[in-house]
């Protein structure tokens, strides 16, 4: 399994031009509300604070889990100054800094690797499968490529 930490999330968020005002990350500046990952006794904790209480608290086993989780929540916030995606060229400069095995993913359009994950737009969509021989296996179909590049994360994040 590949990991994250919060340090790998915060360069992640910075370079996909999340507003800072948003996440905290152990910088202590909560000015405001924003999310924040930390560790507690119960675990790896992903919460909102506002007014220097916690809410929306969700633990976690581990790092990785809690800042992926970061990740995905604020990719979907509403009400942003700006627009947030997530591009096939942008996920794979995330995987190649998170130092992401190359076997576990494809890109090459048209043609897929074999015992690999990759996406494509297709009429139907995007497309997230398990390459196997050329051969699409478990194949998810999203309608934006942000939730698409996502859950192409998750999946060889978690292999």
């Amino acid at each position: 399994m590949t990991t994250m930490n919060r340090k790998q999330l915060l360069a992640i968020l910075r370079y996909l031009k999340v507003p800072c005002d948003t996440y905290d990350l152990g910088t202590s500046m909560r000015i405001g509300a924003c999310y924040d990952v930390e560790y507690t006794e119960q675990g790896w904790e992903m919460c909102r604070f506002d007014r220097g209480k916690k809410y929306s608290v969700k633990i976690f086993d581990n790092e990785t889990d809690a800042c992926f989780a970061l990740l995905n929540h604020v990719m979907h916030m509403r009400g942003l100054s700006v627009r947030l995606s997530l591009s096939i060229h942008q996920l794979h400069s995330i995987l190649v800094y998170l130092k992401v095995p190359e076997d576990l993913y494809d890109f090459s359009a048209g043609y897929f690797g074999t015992n690999c994950y990759s996406m494509e737009w297709t009429a139907q969509g995007w497309e997230v499968f398990f390459a196997v021989n050329g051969e699409k296996c478990d194949v998810a179909v999203f309608d934006s490529e942000t939730d698409a590049c996502l859950d192409l994360l998750y999946k060889v994040m978690h292999r």
